[in-house]
Order: structure tokens, then sequence, then C-alpha cells
């Protein structure tokens, strides 16, 4: 049984560099995890940890089903694209990486993707996603292209987007593929207002910290004296005599068997002014930009900003609120003083 483990081994290895060499990382995963599954080394490790596998025979079957998924993804009957990257100037005809951040009112980017076959799709959809706060997503670009014929690649202007601080999500269908079954691409992206903060990540100048790299909710409130007092409640409308305005941040501080899964990092808030109203055309003002460390162990953090003595102006107002870490996705909150 255990020569027979270590061919099987050898043979999902082997399929898995294949795979690798085709361009398919998702099935070479899967195929990898197939080996490592029966690897006879693995055995102690992968018994204490998945009790419920030590029956050989299921973990056998469970080998052949990853294979077969695996091989499935890989091709037959489903058309899908790779190498899906999003930049701001591409070279050669593609982006040559994944641009993570973008400077808020960037008009034009592009999108490069790869079929596996030549005249595989016919067209391509582009389906494009912002939210500024989780569960908020609304879809701000629809479009089908022509697929070049005879090309493996394809790059596609997208223009006229005016990006708004926050969230982003592409989305490439290919379509007009026959019986052949589609299966869509994704790339994320995030917008800033700061360029040394859109640097930092797309040249990896900062660190993650963990798993849980983003703020998960912002409260906006009148604060109290006490300047750590978080919010109970989230108001989208303030009086323009509010003394201290305070900003709630829920942050992941999950552990699982004491190990944490968010690291040390740092917190920043960014309050800016719009104008008098949502449809003002001014450039906005930033009041202020506060960063604040943090550890493993916070939950939540609040922020106090006391108000200039003459008060704060009547109209528009928005705050941003992110982790100082690579992947960390800005959180937009607009709120309105009158």
């Amino acid at each position: 049984m255990k020569f027979l483990k270590w061919v099987l081994t050898i043979f999902a290895v082997l399929v898995s560099l294949a795979l690798l060499l085709m361009g398919d990382l998702i099935s070479c995963l899967i195929a990898l995890l197939a080996a490592l599954l029966v690897a006879p080394p693995l055995k102690a490790r992968i018994n204490k940890r998945l009790p419920w596998l030590r029956f050989k025979f299921l973990k056998l079957l469970l080998m052949v089903i990853l294979l077969v998924t695996a091989l499935l993804l890989s091709g037959g009957n489903i058309v899908r694209f790779t190498d899906a990257a999003v930049c701001s100037k591409p070279s050669d005809g593609r982006c040559e990486q994944h641009e993570i951040a973008f400077m808020e009112k960037t008009q034009d980017i592009a999108v490069s993707a790869s079929l596996r076959e030549v005249n595989a799709a016919k067209k391509i959809n582009v389906a494009l996603e912002y939210w500024p706060e989780p569960k908020q997503e609304t879809e701000v670009l629809n479009q089908t292209f022509d697929f070049p014929k005879g090309k493996k690649e394809v790059l596609l202007p997208l223009t006229n987007l005016d990006l708004k601080p926050g969230n982003y999500r592409i989305t490439l269908t290919p379509e007009e593929i026959g019986r052949k079954e589609p299966l869509p691409a994704e790339q994320k992206f995030s917008v800033w207002t700061d360029l040394k903060d859109v640097k930092q990540r797309n040249d990896s100048d900062i660190e993650n910290a963990g798993f849980n790299n983003s703020v998960t909710k912002v409260k906006i409130c009148e604060g109290s004296s006490d300047a750590t007092k978080p919010c109970a409640e989230d108001f989208q409308e303030l009086s323009p005599q509010i003394k201290i305005l305070s900003f709630t941040a829920e942050i992941p501080s999950l552990r699982v068997k004491r190990v944490a899964l968010r690291g040390d990092s740092e917190i920043t808030f960014i309050l800016r002014y719009l104008g008098k109203t949502k449809d003002a055309k001014e450039k906005p003002i930033q009041l202020f930009r506060e960063t604040s460390e943090l550890d493993r162990k916070v939950g939540t953090y609040t922020l106090g900003f006391p108000a200039p003595v003459k008060g704060l102006p009547s109209g528009e107002f928005e705050l941003i609120t992110f982790l100082e870490t690579r992947s960390s996705q800005p959180i937009r909150k607009q709120f309105t003083i009158k």
C-alpha cells in the first residue's frame, strides 16, 4: 500500500506541474492538494489533524475526486480566462502585472486576459462593481467586447470611469462559446485619495498583518469627553453645533487555537469636506489624516475629532478608514452636517 501511495503521489505531482506549465494555477493547486493528501511522509500529520481521513480508502477516494476536479477544470467543456490583470499603463498589448491600487478620479484603466485556446470565445463581457462599504455593491460598468479572432490574448480599454475611493471588482466572462460552459475570472483593486497609499500597495512597500487586513464597519456619531467611548449608533446626519466627531471602526481580531489571524498594524482615518451639496464639483478639502497604532487584540478603535472653534461647515463630508496593510480595503462613508 505504501508503494501505491508513492506512485499516486508522484503521479499527482506530475499532473500538478503539467497544469502549472499550462498556466492553470487553480487546477495546479487542486492537484497538488491531492498529492499532499496521500504523501506517505505527511500521513501522521494528516491523521492527527483530520482523524476522519484515517480510513485509507476514504483518503484515496478523496484524492481521486480532487484529481478529476483539477482535470475537469483545466479544460474539456470549460472556457475561462487566465492571467487576468488590471493596470493603468499596459505594455506590449498586455498588463505586465495586476495593480491592486489606483488614484481617485482615474478615468482610464486597461484589463488584459488570455484564453487557453484560440477562438474559444467570440466575445468577452466585462462587469465592474464598486462598493464603498461591505455589502453595498453597485455595478458601474457592464460592457461586451469582441474577442480578437485568431488570438489568445486581449487588451481592453475601460474609459470615462471617474473612480471613487473604495473597492472594485472586475469580472471577465467568455461569451459565444458554443455548448461549452463559461468560468468567469475576477480581479479586485482599491482606490485611494493619496498617491503615497497607491504606490505603497502597488510596490509592496508595506506588508500584510495576518489574514484579517481590513476594517469591517465604521460608525459616525457625536462624541463625548471620553474620546475612547465607541459610537453606539451610526448617524448619516449631524448638527453644525457638534463639538466632537467620533469615529468607531470595527476590526477583525479572530483567533484560532491561540493563533491571531490579524497581526499588529496601524489604522488611518481621513476626513474630507466635499462641499455644500452632494453634487458639488469643487476639489475635496482634507481636514485631517490621523494614523494610530493597533495591536492584534483590538476589536474596535474609536477616534475623537474636536470641531474647530468656529464649528464645522454645513455640507457633505467623507470619512475614509483603513488599516495600514497592503491588502487593506478602505471603507468610504459619507455624512451630512446641517
